[in-house]
């Protein structure tokens, strides 16, 4: 196997292992977060930013490789037509690799929902019970925050 695709398999593999790792720091920041457990959320917050850095540097990486090896080859840089370039076996282990990074980001955007769905609740819970405690305070304090002195 050419030293090229080699590097680019390995970039896409690196890419979908890190993506795989954020997608089990997500999983257990939203089990810490059921188990209201402060310090561990906060923990797993740093956590998933830092990995979240890394699979962008990955990613660009990733993308340089594959454009210089579609510039070699003379073709785009994307799957198919690097595909379509590649010798037989190069040509298995790189769509190997394409779909376990496909199939990984698919589950990353699956938990980005799952925490965007969440994240909607606890807001709409939240304004609940704001706006039950104004009622329940007689509205004592206004939407801007200030006190209200009327009678």
């Amino acid at each position: 196997m050419r030293a090229e695709v080699e590097k680019l398999i390995r970039a896409i593999l690196d890419e979908a292992d890190c993506i795989d790792d954020l997608i089990d720091a997500m999983r257990e920041q939203r089990e810490a977060m059921q188990a209201r457990d402060t310090e561990a959320v906060n923990s797993l917050m740093d956590e998933t930013r830092d990995i979240s850095f890394e699979v962008q540097t990955l990613e660009n990486i990733r993308a340089d490789v594959a454009k210089k090896l579609a510039a070699g080859l003379a073709c785009e840089p994307n799957v198919s037509s690097l595909a379509s370039m590649m010798e037989s076996e190069e040509r298995e282990e790189f769509n190997r690799a394409a779909d376990k990074l496909s199939q990984s980001v698919f589950l990353l955007k699956s938990e980005i929902m799952i925490l965007n769905g969440l994240i909607d609740q606890n807001e709409r819970y939240t304004s609940m019970l704001l706006s039950e405690w104004r009622r329940l305070n007689g509205d004592t304090i206004s939407q801007s925050g200030s006190a209200d002195f009327r009678g």
